[in-house]
């Protein structure tokens, strides 16, 4: 006979409270949160440890809700994994580094992992004293410095970006990069550069950076804000402790002005410091012959814009007294520290049909200055050129004229016809043969030319003014205490009429004679244009006295007519200058 056993009720209502008890702990236990400390003072840190039970899978966790009250400084991950005695453990640990954004209870909000949630949690952030936050303000702080409370559209706003700290102060992370500004171009203007500044009696390092912005429309532009953490070393009672800390700049709005009223409605928009036209034909001779090849170059100057503002410039060249064949233009922007200069270059190869004096027009450019707020125009004035040779353009209109003729001609007999029509046939050849014999030797003979001009360009006697220009200068230097900006122009005249092209194309064909010319021209250049309020004075104008002291010693061994070599050469192509000009 079977028997049945009955468990007491009192045993089942106990197996179920534990199974209950058990299920809850594992659902506790599957996600958790915990702070490395309860109570921080304000710039402190504290570290967020979320541990994920019973997986050995990672999650990538949405800690968006974290940003309103803290900085998420960094987070790590790492799994873990144990099998003892027959049991078997596994984990994921998220440690998030957190540095609250202000003082007081905050609250550090749930966070999901997975299909769990970790509870919320309290943290108590302590003010600083008054005395210690205004030493850490001295210790590490931004400098943010704009060339005006406002720009035109499309104009240059400079920007001026300073870090100042003090010592024993450590960045934790990089120097913040350009400015992202939207619907602006923004440009930077070299590398960041060190130097050493006294305030308040306190010696500070200073990394200043400097960026160019273009707005490209009217109205309000944001500066966005920038910041990075670092770690200041503070001394209290004794005891010397570090705390991390975040500095940065405050937004900023420049107001963008638009176009002026009185700005010609039919001109391009060209706002600048200044604008320079220069013109180059080469090869620079007084007499050309009908079917040579000249270089005709118009370099746009702007200094305080981008090359690309600069619209196509007309050449005016009557085609039909010259063969016009335009090339692409060079258009280059040069981030220099005090701003941005572009320029574009249209070259065109030029063939001289008809002898006689032609004349290359005057052409203008408007532009707006930025400084004086008025409307500019440049210039630059005609060139004549003077042919000489049979012109091609009258055997041209004689070949049209005989095919006309023959056209016009319709006699009656087919064998009279057919005469003419050979006569006219062999007249034709004989006319393009002739034609195609004289371009032939022309442009055998322009080349010859070409490279006897190019042997000697620099052998062609010195401009009448060349002379002066350096007399000039030195009187300059023997009167001592000149305007470096006098100084650096008086430089330029020279070498415009030495090298016969455009201030910057001499100073790069001056700059290659030596390292020291080119050291010399970057110390004369930034004297030149150096910000009084933000510069030593007195160490500017002694750096460009002896700047222009070398300038001067390198233009005195600067060959004379008889002694100018080979390698002084020009370059021969159209895209070696673009590349020098660049």
């Amino acid at each position: 006979m079977m028997s049945s056993y009955t468990m007491p009720r009192s045993l089942i209502a106990l197996l179920m409270f534990a199974i209950i008890c058990t299920a809850a702990t594992s659902v506790q236990a599957a996600v958790s949160a915990s702070l490395s400390e309860q109570i921080i003072d304000e710039l402190e840190t504290v570290r967020l440890t979320i541990r994920a039970s019973q997986t050995r899978q990672t999650e990538s966790l949405d800690l968006t809700a974290l940003e309103i009250d803290f900085h998420v400084m960094g987070t790590n991950t790492s799994s873990q994994y144990s099998f003892v005695n027959g049991r078997e453990r596994s984990w994921v640990d998220y440690q998030i580094t957190l540095q609250p954004k202000r003082t007081g209870d905050l609250t550090i909000p749930s966070i999901t992992v997975g299909q769990d949630a970790t509870p919320t949690i309290t943290l108590t952030v302590r003010p600083l004293t008054d005395e210690t936050r205004q030493l850490i303000d001295e210790l590490v702080f931004f400098e943010q410095d704009f060339s005006g409370e406002d720009v035109y559209v499309q104009g240059q706003l400079l920007i001026t970006r300073r870090l100042l700290y003090s010592n024993g102060v450590q960045l934790y992370s990089d120097l913040p990069g350009a400015p992202e500004v939207d619907q602006a171009v923004v440009i930077t203007l070299g590398d960041p550069v060190s130097s050493k500044v006294e305030r308040n009696g306190q010696t500070y390092g200073v990394v200043e950076q400097r960026y160019a912005v273009f707005p490209e429309l009217s109205g309000l532009l944001t500066i966005p804000p920038i910041s990075l953490t670092a770690s200041v070393r503070l001394i209290n009672n004794g005891r010397v402790t570090r705390k991390g800390v975040r500095v940065g700049t405050e937004a900023a709005s420049i107001n963008v002005l638009p176009v002026p009223q009185e700005y010609p409605k039919d001109a391009a928009w060209i706002p600048a410091k200044d604008v320079q036209l220069h013109q180059v034909v080469t090869p620079d001779i007084t007499e050309y012959k009908v079917g040579d090849t000249l270089e005709y170059e118009l370099l746009v100057y702007v200094e305080g814009n981008l090359g690309s503002i600069a619209p196509p410039i007309p050449l005016n060249i009557d085609e039909s007294t010259f063969r016009v064949y335009p090339q692409s233009p060079v258009i280059d922007d040069d981030p220099q520290r005090l701003g941005v200069v572009g320029s574009r270059l249209q070259t065109a190869s030029v063939l001289p049909l008809q002898s006689g004096t032609h004349l290359i027009p005057e052409s203008t450019l408007t532009w707006w200055d930025i400084d004086s707020k008025t409307v500019q125009v440049a210039r630059w004035s005609p060139t004549r050129i003077n042919v000489v040779g049979e012109s091609v353009t009258n055997s041209a209109v004689v070949d049209k004229q005989t095919e006309a003729t023959a056209s016009e001609t319709q006699p009656t007999d087919q064998t009279e016809n057919a005469d003419v029509s050979t006569s006219i046939t062999a007249m034709n050849e004989n006319v393009r043969d002739y034609l195609l014999i004289l371009l032939a030797l022309g442009a055998g003979l322009s080349v010859i030319l070409l490279a006897i001009q190019r042997r000697n360009r620099t052998a062609h006697s010195e401009p009448g003014t060349s002379k002066a220009y350096y007399e000039a200068f030195n009187k300059l230097l023997k009167q001592g205490n000149a305007d470096p900006k006098t100084l650096l122009e008086a430089v330029d005249r020279y070498l415009c009429a030495f090298y016969q092209v455009s201030p910057p194309l001499a100073r790069r064909r001056f700059a290659e004679q030596h390292p020291a010319v080119e050291q010399a021209l970057q110390t004369l250049n930034r004297a030149a244009y150096a910000d009084p309020l933000m510069s030593d004075t007195q160490t500017q104008a002694s750096d460009a006295e002896q700047a222009a002291a070398t300038l001067a010693s390198y233009l005195a061994k600067l060959p004379t007519k008889n002694e100018r070599k080979e390698q002084d050469l020009p370059p021969l192509y159209p895209h070696q200058r673009a590349e020098l000009a660049s």
